[in-house]
């Protein structure tokens, strides 16, 4: 009779290979809690090193806190607009990775995931030729209202080595910040900078959310991980303050 323990490690390494697959294929994939038996963290080293966010540590907790019931941001309930994570990062990191603790109870707070690559293909030309020559000023500051503040100019389609690298905020596009205050907000609902290029790129991002995306809610101890240099990602809004996952940013080699 074969082991249990042989049983074990040969079914994580097919779940392994599985999700390499899916993530070279469509760019994302979600591993169950028994490919995790070595710990969250080992099974991220399979595919790439953990690096520091902007908190400076390498976790963080998206869950509900008080003092962000009116902005679009990860300890929210509130949805969150199509983006790619760290558009400041030089480069941002290579995937993006959600340990669901306790999923929403609600039936919403859908992680959505859409093809960024694809999206640039469907543009008009005057706007392919902005997102690849144009440089962008992104910001991101840490907390919504504070000051401590990261900005990066660089063009929203660029390359990493041989990869394409795209990035892209609807907050910042339409707010000035990927993480906008308030009054940030309420400058936008005034009607500043509505006609711009970046304007246009995010209702467009949102069309084709609406149209393409796949929305994902993580089971309770499983783990989503997706290409942050080619897809978009989108939160819906939820209800439930119990909703619990951890972020993890992943860098590889060129």
């Amino acid at each position: 009779m074969p082991d249990t323990l042989d049983i074990d490690i040969h079914d994580s390494a097919a779940l392994l290979d599985t999700a390499r697959e899916e993530l070279d294929h469509r760019g994302w994939t979600v591993l169950p809690p028994r490919a995790l038996g070595a710990g969250v963290r080992e099974t991220l080293a399979r595919f790439g090193t953990i690096v520091p966010q902007y908190n400076g540590q390498d976790t963080w907790e998206v869950k509900v806190k008080p003092g962000f019931e009116k902005v679009p941001y990860s300890q929210s309930r509130n949805g969150i607009g199509p983006h790619t994570e760290v558009p400041v990062g030089a480069p941002p990191p290579r995937y993006l990775a959600l340990h669901c603790h306790r999923q929403a109870r609600c039936g919403q707070g859908h992680t959505r995931l859409a093809d960024g690559l694809a999206f640039c293909r469907s543009l008009a030309p005057e706007l392919q030729r902005f997102v690849s020559e144009t440089p962008v000023t992104f910001a991101a500051t840490l907390v919504p209202g504070t000051h401590t503040r990261q900005t990066l100019t660089v063009p929203i389609m660029s390359r990493d080595g041989e990869r394409p690298v795209f990035r892209f905020s609807y907050n910042q596009f339409l707010y000035g910040d990927v993480n906008p205050s308030e009054d940030a907000l309420e400058r936008a609902s005034a009607g500043e900078g509505a006609d711009t290029p970046l304007a246009r790129l995010a209702k467009l991002a949102q069309a084709y959310f609406e149209a393409d995306a796949v929305p994902v809610l993580i089971p309770d101890g499983h783990l989503l991980i997706w290409d942050n240099h080619r897809l978009i990602h989108a939160r819906s809004t939820f209800t439930d303050p119990e909703r619990h996952l951890t972020r993890y940013w992943l860098q590889t080699a060129h």
